[in-house]
């Protein structure tokens, strides 16, 4: 991913988080937001951040929204409970290189077909506009 698009967050990315349509509102009304080429909102997500920590501080905030709002914020400072581990590691290196050569050559293929979807939806919008 492009270091420039780590740095920026839309609203249907804080809902694909859970969070409602509630607090997705109160977290970005008062951001400023840029328009990306598609046509979304974009938000910094360092903004994002501190008004998520505006929000976990007011008191009356609700704790149900607390537990959301702090599993978005660990999400966008790169914390989880995923534990990575290196199956490769006993590998020989030849190995890991054949198989991660693989690995690279099947993303590519998906990123090919996913491009490929995403262009026939894009055409197909502007068909639809169009008329």
């Amino acid at each position: 991913m492009d270091a420039e698009l780590k740095n920026i967050i839309t609203k249907l990315h804080l809902k694909s988080l859970g969070l409602t349509d509630y607090l997705v509102q109160e977290i970005v009304k008062y951001l400023p937001a840029q328009r990306d080429p598609s046509g979304f909102n974009v938000y910094k997500v360092s903004d994002v951040k501190d008004s998520i920590q505006k929000k976990l501080s007011r008191p009356k905030t609700k704790e149900e929204s607390k537990e959301k709002l702090n599993q978005v914020l660990n999400w966008l400072e790169g914390k989880s409970n995923v534990i990575e581990v290196d199956f490769l590691k006993r590998l020989s290196p030849e190995q890991r290189l054949e198989i991660l050569y693989k690995r690279n050559e099947e993303l590519l293929e998906k990123e090919k077909e996913i491009m490929q979807a995403t262009n026939d939806l894009l055409r197909k919008a502007e068909r639809t506009i169009a008329r």
